[in-house]
């Protein structure tokens, strides 16, 4: 009976011709000649030790790149991009005022990690671009590669007050997972912060709300982060009551401010 080595060698054989030095790694090569069933089909010239070497980096390539897909993935899971945005760029907005340049130019810089601050805070009424500027941004960080969720506090709310009713163990977002996502990207822009409602407590302030908005500002300590709010910081004080100080201290703890001003786009037009 014929060994396996034997029944290969019947179909595919090399036979050695020449000998080599790799360019890559010095090392001594044959170069062979190869048969298959006993028909002629090329040449082998290449160092196998420096061919199986580039293949383990390819695979350790391509699971880094399947793992990192997966982190990304995570994070979609999470953010909530309001319809028709997705196609809002820096290149798509159009800035009227001052303050809209500024905020445009900043906004480019903190992007592309050339900003000092870790936090920038838009403020303003609707309309005038504090969103398109944040998704923006968000934007260019998934196109580079780096873990960033992007969501309105009142969805995040939502979706959390969803989980209530789950065990820890589901495999599908519990808060814990939602929190912990929150707090380890690499950046977070929470959109629309005070338009959440929460049925307020027998003091008139939106406990429940205030305790989640603090474990998360408290968390995004000394990482990027972006708020967007049509609300002032007495508003904001008035919504979340005793827990607004420590709130909107973390909230601007190197912070960039950026007042925005100006005509509300969506009603251009308008009488």
């Amino acid at each position: 009976m014929q060994s396996v080595k034997d029944v290969i060698g019947t179909f595919y054989k090399k036979v050695p011709i020449d000998k080599k030095y790799c360019d890559k790694c010095d090392r001594q090569y044959d170069v062979y000649e190869y048969y298959i069933r006993g028909e002629y089909k090329g040449i082998i010239d290449f160092c196998e030790v420096c061919y199986k070497e580039e293949q383990n980096l390819e695979i350790a390539r391509e699971a880094k790149k399947h793992r990192s897909l997966a982190i990304l993935n995570k994070y979609n899971n999470i953010s909530v991009v309001p319809y028709g945005l997705e196609k809002a760029t820096f290149e798509s907005y159009i800035p009227v005022t001052q303050s809209q340049k500024e905020a445009l130019r900043i906004s480019k810089e903190f992007a592309n990690g050339g900003y000092d601050k870790t936090t920038l805070f838009f403020q303003g009424d609707t309309g005038l671009g504090k969103t398109h500027l944040s998704y923006s941004i968000y934007q260019t960080f998934v196109d580079n590669g780096k873990p960033a969720i992007f969501v309105d506090l009142p969805s995040l709310l939502t979706m959390i007050r969803g989980t209530f009713n789950k065990y820890d163990n589901d495999k599908d977002l519990n808060q814990e997972i939602i929190m912990k996502s929150l707090q380890e990207c690499e950046l977070l822009v929470l959109d629309d912060v005070g338009a959440e409602y929460v049925k307020p407590d027998a003091n008139g302030f939106e406990s429940w709300a205030a305790d989640i908005l603090f474990q998360i500002v408290n968390a995004r300590q000394g990482k990027r982060t972006i708020y967007t709010t049509n609300f002032t910081s007495k508003q904001l004080s008035q919504k979340y009551g005793m827990m607004s100080k420590r709130i909107i201290s973390r909230m601007m703890n190197n912070a960039k401010v950026l007042k925005m001003d100006g005509q509300d786009y969506r009603l251009k037009g308008l009488d």
